[in-house]
């Protein structure tokens, strides 16, 4: 399976699949609005169809002679007619095989909350589509601590800060890894359509993270465990909005840390979906500036 649409590939989660596909050999095509924002990819040998999820025509046209579809809708914000139309032109020109990032855990019963809830409408059309598919479920990923919320107190107080409870250990995941996770389901020989959870290769709670970070900066840091509130503040200064949401997630999972954590037996997936994994340390010391 060697060409594929990939939508999402302006954003964060979207332009390393691209990349890594690209990097495979793959023929890669991009659905995007503002081709400038993948020029990059570009010059990297992608192909660009100029439009949105809104536009039929466009939609139409990327999708032409595609053997797979790298799908991935915004977590605020979702709409799931744009899951509708894409999943229902994918099953329109014969595309082979789905790989959708579900940019999180798929409930099994819906929730009331729409980034949420999403997941669950779109693994139903999925599997009404006839197509090959899997779903990849990441846990938390490492690039949040990225956010205005804990890389400014890393650089300038030695401290990683993040709403949840000290004692919670989460298996974060880096945003690379889970684009070859991507990668890696394009190749299996066959997806008759399979829910994965995703993850990297350590189980850390809040402390086991300041060690890391010690590890990969050179220099002590410590941890603040982040009220919610205050997260979802810092949120809505920065990005305007979504930050009430975010933070009664945070004060939920304070309250019940089974919400957030997981059990994914990290070999059993490698076994499955074989990529080389990001540890915290590691990530940390490549974004070294940033934290610095």
């Amino acid at each position: 399976m060697s060409k594929i649409l990939v939508t999402g590939a302006s954003g964060v989660q979207g332009r390393p699949v691209a990349r890594q596909l690209l990097e495979a050999g793959h023929a890669v095509r991009l659905l995007v609005r503002d081709p400038a924002k993948v020029a990059d990819l570009v010059v990297l040998g992608a192909e660009v169809v100029e439009g949105s999820y809104d536009d039929d025509a466009a939609i139409t046209e990327a999708m032409n002679g595609r053997e797979g579809l790298f799908l991935i809708l915004p977590f605020l914000g979702p709409n799931e007619a744009h899951a509708t139309a894409l999943i229902e032109a994918a099953r329109k020109a014969g595309v082979g095989r789905i790989v959708w990032n579900a940019t999180g855990g798929i409930p099994p019963v819906r929730t009331g909350a729409p980034g949420v809830d999403i997941r669950l409408a779109i693994r139903e059309m999925l599997e009404a589509s006839g197509l090959e598919w899997v779903a990849l479920q990441p846990t938390l990923y490492m690039e949040n601590l990225l956010g205005p919320w804990t890389a400014p107190e890393v650089a300038s107080a030695d401290r990683v800060a993040y709403p949840i409870p000290e004692t919670l250990a989460l298996q974060w995941i880096s945003q690379e890894d889970a684009a070859a996770f991507a990668v890696a389901a394009f190749a299996l020989a066959d997806a008759p359509g399979e829910a994965i959870q995703i993850s990297g290769p350590e189980k850390l709670t809040l402390p086991e993270i300041a060690h890391s970070f010690t590890r990969a900066l050179g220099r002590t840091v410590s941890f603040r465990p982040m009220p919610p509130t205050e997260f979802g503040q810092i949120m809505d200064r920065t990005m305007g909005g979504g930050g009430d949401a975010v933070a009664l997630l945070y004060a939920a999972v304070a309250e019940n840390p089974d919400l957030m954590a997981t059990r994914i037996d990290h070999a059993a997936l490698l076994s499955k979906l074989p990529i080389r994994s990001t540890t915290m340390e590691a990530f940390a010391r490549h974004y070294n500036q940033a934290f610095s």
